[in-house]
């Protein structure tokens, strides 16, 4: 392969050494064997230590976690067939049989999950997910893993009141998903831990009230370590090897004018766009993107990808964001604290923020020469009041799509996962959705914008076999709306 890994280790690392594990195994309530010969310590983690054989993780020793720290059991999932499924009346028979796009694409091709409460995530939708089964292999919620959610006021403020300043959590609200990823082999991208948005205020005020002053700078990273321990100890123990992914910050770097502060060396943000400040940055300053990522190394399984995750990596005007993105990625790397790159890809329909597919193409490459591994992330082509809205969503989905195949033509096998964000067009749990941006329409019926990326896939597979594909097969023509298909053709973020 021509993408090479780049390992970067501060001189002060040194690798340590413990006893394969015993007769008693205890890494394998995490799925994870234990080490059979080595004695090589490349991790370790609250939960122990771990080895590396024939180039997967094992456990070593005996466990470190104490055994007074009895981890928590998963909430009783709710009965999604007795909920009311707004898309019970879309018949999605075309859509759930012939091509899958998770049977084609080189990588993981994941969907994201909308909604803003448990009442109107995806998940409660028995129609939608029987679409997700057959289609995607990757699942990201795209609100209801977020602190916002997650967080539990009333359980903080009692925690307070019993003299521990830990911050308590409530899962109920994705135990559907978990349960449907884990009962039907499908991940879950954990999306995300750290956000200058929907991080709620009164976890950063003294006794998690809003009434009082901000607190102090340790006390809101020991609130941040109790939190993260208490979201990897749930999900490492209830469903280990399901959530194999996790964004742990998201958004730190900001290149536009006013907005940024560059003592750092990589453009930390310091406002959003909106002009709200960065509170993670105006509280604890810079560092809080390197110690959010070592308190995620502590207690995350090895197993479990760590993520950087941003939002226009491709832009490098007014200031070169992709090449701050890389020198913040060589920052968590040194430390061994950073797994791979997640690449936000909202793209305008008149290209207003990033120029051409080429200059998507280009930072991948400047990504790929880094050593990074790519995941591209809340994939979105934006949609305008044009007549030809359709037409030219399609075309730019061919057209980026096409640019992430042609990396891997070239041989590189750094792109691990490709997520469109969103399932369907007018979302059917919102009386009033316009977004039109998504593979599948109101009555989970596949778009042009499907059929583009099925082509590309088709074709990139037939040149791999070797087999000659004619240009007529799997062709996508959109006039009015409608799709158009050979006759003969074998193919059948905040408040989304």
């Amino acid at each position: 392969m021509k993408f090479n890994q780049l390992l970067l280790l501060t001189s002060s690392l040194a690798l340590s050494f413990a006893k394969p594990s015993g007769e008693s195994c205890w890494s394998e309530k995490f799925n994870i064997p234990c080490c059979k010969s080595t004695t090589s310590v490349e991790r370790s983690t609250y939960n122990g230590d771990f080895g590396k054989e024939n180039g997967q993780w094992c456990g070593l020793g005996e466990s470190k976690r104490p055994i007074e720290d009895i981890p928590p059991e998963a909430p009783i999932p709710r009965d999604i067939d007795s909920l009311r499924d707004p898309a019970a009346e879309c018949d999605i028979s075309d859509s759930i049989t012939g091509d899958s796009l998770a049977k084609e694409a080189p990588f993981r091709f994941g969907v994201g999950l909308n909604g803003i409460d448990i009442n109107n995530y995806t998940p409660s939708s028995k129609k939608m997910m029987e679409l997700i089964k057959y289609q995607f292999n990757s699942m990201t919620y795209s609100n209801g893993m977020k602190s916002l959610k997650i967080m539990d006021e009333e359980g903080s403020r009692k925690n307070i009141a019993e003299g521990r300043e830990e911050v308590a959590v409530d899962f109920s609200g994705i135990i559907d998903g978990l349960e449907f990823a884990k009962k039907n082999g499908i991940h879950i991208r954990g999306h995300v831990l750290v956000w200058h948005k929907q991080t709620p205020d009164w976890f950063f005020r003294k006794d998690f009230d809003t009434e009082k002053e901000y607190a102090d700078v340790e006390t809101i990273f020991v609130r941040l370590e109790s939190y993260m321990k208490a979201y990897f100890d749930f999900l490492n123990f209830n469903y280990p090897g399901v959530v194999d992914v996790f964004d742990v910050v998201n958004e730190a770097i900001e290149v536009r004018e006013g907005k940024f502060d560059n003592s750092t060396g990589w453009y930390t943000r310091t406002e959003s766009l909106e002009g709200d400040d960065n509170i993670w940055n105006t509280l604890v300053g810079p560092s809080y993107v390197v110690r959010a990522f070592r308190i995620a190394r502590k207690y995350a399984l090895p197993t479990t990808k760590l993520v950087y995750n941003d939002v226009d990596t491709f832009m490098t005007k007014p200031h070169d964001k992709t090449q701050a993105v890389i020198d913040l990625m060589n920052i968590l790397r040194a430390e061994d604290l950073v797994d791979a790159l997640g690449m936000e890809s909202y793209i305008d329909q008149d290209l207003v923020n990033v120029d051409a597919p080429e200059d998507y193409a280009r930072a991948i490459e400047r990504f790929t020469e880094a050593g990074l591994e790519i995941q591209i992330t809340e994939f979105t082509i934006y949609n305008d009041d044009r007549e030809d809205w359709l037409e030219t969503q399609t075309k730019r989905y061919r057209d980026f799509f096409q640019v992430v195949i042609d990396h891997v033509k070239k041989g590189y096998d750094n792109i691990s996962s490709f997520t469109v964000f969103g399932l369907q067009d007018g979302y059917r749990f919102y009386d009033n959705d316009t977004q039109k941006t998504r593979l599948f329409d109101h009555d989970l019926q596949k778009k042009p914008n499907y059929y583009a990326i099925m082509e590309i896939l088709k074709q990139y597979n037939a040149e791999l076999a070797g087999e000659e594909v004619s240009d007529d097969d799997n062709v996508v023509e959109v006039e009015s709306g409608a799709v158009e298909e050979e006759e003969n053709s074998d193919s059948e973020e905040e408040t989304q």
